[in-house]
C-alpha cells in the first residue's frame, strides 16, 4: 500500500523525519534519489537523522556504524541491518510503500 508521506522531496543531502502509522521513518535524497528507512539505528534505538549522510551511507551519531541507503546493510556484521522501504516521487508529492 503506497502512502503520501509529504508535499516535496527533502532537500539534497538531508534527512526529513516523519511518523507513519506508529513507525519513525526518515525521507532523503542522496545524488538525485529518493530513499526512506526506518528512524532507528538497530544498534542502540538513537534516530538516524541526528547522524550525518556520507556518501550513500547514513552514519548514526552514537557509535559510528553507517548503514546503506538503498539495502540498509550495516557497517558491522554484529550489527542488524536498517529497515528501508520503496519510495516514489508523483507530481512533487513524496509515497512510500508499507
Amino acid at each position: 500500500m503506497w502512502i503520501k508521506v509529504l508535499n516535496q522531496a527533502p532537500k539534497e543531502g538531508t534527512m526529513s523525519p516523519i511518523v507513519v502509522q506508529g513507525r519513525k521513518l526518515f525521507v532523503t535524497q542522496n545524488a538525485g534519489k529518493l530513499y526512506c528507512a526506518e528512524n532507528r539505528c538497530p544498534h542502540e534505538d538513537i534516530e538516524l537523522t541526528l547522524g550525518c549522510l556520507k556518501g550513500n551511507r547514513v552514519v548514526c551519531s552514537l557509535h559510528g556504524f553507517s548503514f546503506d541507503l538503498a539495502s540498509g546493510e550495516s557497517s558491522d556484521s554484529d550489527v542488524d541491518n536498517m529497515q528501508t522501504y520503496h519510495v516514489k516521487q508523483e507530481n512533487n508529492e513524496i509515497h512510500i510503500e508499507l
